[in-house]
């Protein structure tokens, strides 16, 4: 009898099957090897250009003014049968720190302004730009031919109140960040004067 048998078919074939079988477990586990090594050198590299992106603004640069509240000067006018209101708003637009000249009904024989009109001469175009920014919106801006810098502002019906601080000093979403040291120029209001009603 022959010291070497001959194997089977049927056996080659398992073999050879268990064989493929192996070799595919083998590609499979090296390409999710592959696959995970990817994953955590993206996540990594991520994580590391997240870290080294500077932060979001969350204000937009300090741009000081060219032209203070308080070298404005405003004359505030009641264009309404409402009592008082040319006198309260003086008195916000001092707060602000404009300088408020005249106080009393409007002088003009204009239409009553359905919020608030600013009017200004051809030298007082920066300061109503100024005083723009503090009104409500809807207010308009007339501009006449006067001498001098000073700014009328003329309330209307629709009138309520100034814009808010915050909205005034906001620009495409972020608020001006602030003066990099405080100022050491303070606003001067003058006490408006006293006219008779409704202003």
């Amino acid at each position: 009898m022959s010291e070497y048998t001959t194997e089977s078919p049927a056996s080659l074939e398992k073999r050879a099957r268990q064989r493929r079988a192996l070799i595919t477990l083998g590609v499979l586990v090296l390409g999710l090897f592959f696959a995970f090594w990817y994953g955590l050198s993206y996540y990594q590299a991520d994580e590391h250009a997240r870290a080294a992106r500077p932060p979001e603004p969350t204000c937009r640069p300090y741009v000081p003014p060219t032209l203070a509240p308080a070298q404005v000067t405003v004359n505030v006018y009641n264009a309404t049968t409402r009592s008082g209101l040319a006198g309260s708003t003086a008195k916000l637009l001092a707060e602000r720190g404009f300088t408020v000249g005249k106080v009393a009904n409007d002088p003009t024989r204009r239409a009553v302004p359905k919020v608030a009109e600013v009017r200004f001469g051809p030298q007082g175009s920066a300061g109503a730009e100024l005083v723009l920014k503090a009104l409500p919106a809807g207010t308009t801006s007339v501009p006449d031919q006067r001498k001098g810098a000073t700014v009328d502002v003329a309330l209307g019906t629709g009138f309520r109140a100034l814009r808010p601080e915050t909205a005034a000093a906001t620009e495409g979403g972020l608020p001006m960040c602030p003066a990099p040291s405080p100022s050491t120029s303070p606003s001067v209001p003058t006490s408006p004067s006293v006219s008779a009603s409704p202003s």
